[in-house]
């Protein structure tokens, strides 16, 4: 890399401080919750005056926003790098433990993106949802690659008349229906179990949640006809 390239001392402080701010938010949601994040209080921390927070976050809502990009991006990433194994379940399998593991070790940023709506917060769609999609890709990858293969078998109830996708949706023009919606499903599955277990509701209920989600996403690689098989790329 070329010396001008290179981010000059002025840069570096200021994406440190850009870090250094996003910590203290994270920790702030930490011990109050998703919707207590206040730039007065981080600037007291850093011991800043107010007026300074913003030369690096305008608003309130920008500074979720980062947060947000931040969390799609770390847990897309951890998707990707579990994306491998030589068969389609050995895949999906490996990608929704991976969910599962980063949700219970990044609550807070799970909460956030996944939780309760943060109220006066609107998150502009136009940045977060190529994230959220960037997430979601990862299973719908792996689904199409079975449904071109011709070997998955969409969920019974599914229909081509049975889901509407919305005009928006970045999904209606990159996958079939059923791809889409198969992978709906099983997200609704996998994310519906680790939520009960990421906001406490699992507590007192499983000796073993493991094998309890273990045994959930096995059953709906069954259904959709790509467990056990000998289905390789």
């Amino acid at each position: 890399m070329t010396d001008h390239l290179l981010p000059t001392r002025r840069e570096r402080v200021r994406d440190a401080t850009r870090t250094e701010i996003k910590a203290l938010a994270r920790q702030q949601m930490a011990q109050t919750g998703t919707a207590s994040v206040a730039l007065n209080g981080i600037a007291r921390a850093l011991g800043m005056v107010p007026s300074a927070l913003y030369r690096y976050y305008p608003d309130r809502d920008a500074l979720l926003t980062a947060l947000i990009l931040d969390a799609f991006a770390s847990l897309a990433e951890t998707l990707r790098a579990a994306d491998r194994g030589a068969s389609y379940d050995a895949r999906l399998l490996a990608a929704a433990h991976a969910y599962r593991r980063w949700s219970l070790a990044n609550i807070v940023d799970f909460q956030l993106v996944f939780g309760s709506p943060i109220p006066d917060y609107h998150a502009p769609l136009e940045q977060t949802g190529p994230a959220m999609h960037e997430v979601f890709r990862v299973f719908l990858a792996i689904i199409d690659a079975s449904h071109t293969a011709g070997v998955l078998r969409p969920v019974a109830a599914f229909q081509p008349t049975s889901i509407a996708m919305h005009p928006a949706n970045y999904y209606a023009s990159t996958y079939p229906p059923a791809v889409f919606y198969t992978g709906l499903v099983g997200w609704a599955t996998m994310h519906g179990v680790v939520a009960l277990e990421v906001f406490g509701h699992m507590r007192y209920t499983l000796a073993d949640p493991d094998a309890f989600y273990e045994g959930q996403m096995v059953a709906y690689l069954t259904t959709i006809g790509l467990r056990g098989s000998a289905i390789t790329q």
